[in-house]
């Protein structure tokens, strides 16, 4: 087998895929298993549950970022604050390497 192609199963199904390196370009390695018809009411009900499943993944990231959001938002003003006790001390030069 040539070293840009590369075989692996798929995360979802566990049909074998082969990825093309030299073209980007990704397929089944045996296109008959992977046009195996299913239920039309088993393909809704499984995209369903999938949309469930992202939509808590982002409300629970959305979360995620509000707390980062207020976490650093108090770190800048105890940070403002510190700066300010000392006004006649400069800040640090970036360009000073000592």
């Amino acid at each position: 087998m040539p070293k840009h192609i590369f075989v692996s199963s798929c995360p979802c199904c566990g049909k074998q895929i082969e990825l093309n390196t030299r073209n980007g370009k990704v397929r089944a390695v045996d296109p008959k298993e992977a046009e195996e018809s299913k239920d039309i009411d088993s393909v809704l009900e499984q995209q369903k549950s999938e949309g469930d499943r992202l939509t808590s993944v982002f409300d629970e990231a959305t979360s995620d970022q509000k707390g980062d959001e207020k976490r650093l938002s108090n770190l800048f003003d105890q940070a403002k604050k510190e700066a300010s006790k000392d006004k006649d001390k400069k800040p640090d030069s970036i360009w000073d390497l000592e």
